[in-house]
């Protein structure tokens, strides 16, 4: 593989600019008081709709234990519930709580108005080169695993 010092630059430079703008690094994400991490975990159950914590740990690659303190911490906020799984008592199911629903709404509508207010003054032109930059990247990145 032919990559050059600059590029790689480049690219580090392009991923610390949009962890920037989308504010990855701030301590409450979206102004909600939870993490980047914390609230990926919440978006995840939500997608999922009910899921056991090995899946989470492997679509998000967090360490088991670190895992375990946000499913405790989410839990005890009320946002998630654990059930015995009735075909592995040894398995939690994990699920969103009805508030955890209506958070897990709330960020997605922030998610959602974020990207809008970061696209503001393009071009719809400009708007769809960015959109297939991004699929394009992603497509060819995820090839890879």
């Amino acid at each position: 593989m032919n990559i050059s010092n600059d590029m790689i630059a480049d690219i580090r430079q392009f991923n610390r600019f949009y962890t920037n703008i989308l504010g990855v690094l701030d301590k409450h994400i979206l102004d909600t008081g939870y993490s980047f991490t914390e609230a990926r975990v919440i978006l995840e159950i939500g997608l999922m709709e009910q899921c056991i914590a090995n899946n989470l740990v492997d679509k998000l690659e967090i360490d088991r234990s670190y895992m375990s303190r946000i499913i405790n911490k989410l839990s005890k906020d009320g946002l998630v519930m654990k059930e015995n799984s009735i075909l592995d008592n040894r398995t939690s199911l994990i699920r969103l709580t009805p508030k955890g629903i209506t958070f897990f709404n709330q960020i997605n509508e922030k998610s959602d108005k974020q990207i809008v207010r970061l696209f503001e003054g393009l071009s719809q032109k400009e708007i769809k080169e960015i959109h297939a930059s991004m699929l394009f990247i992603q497509k060819k990145l995820d090839s890879l695993e």
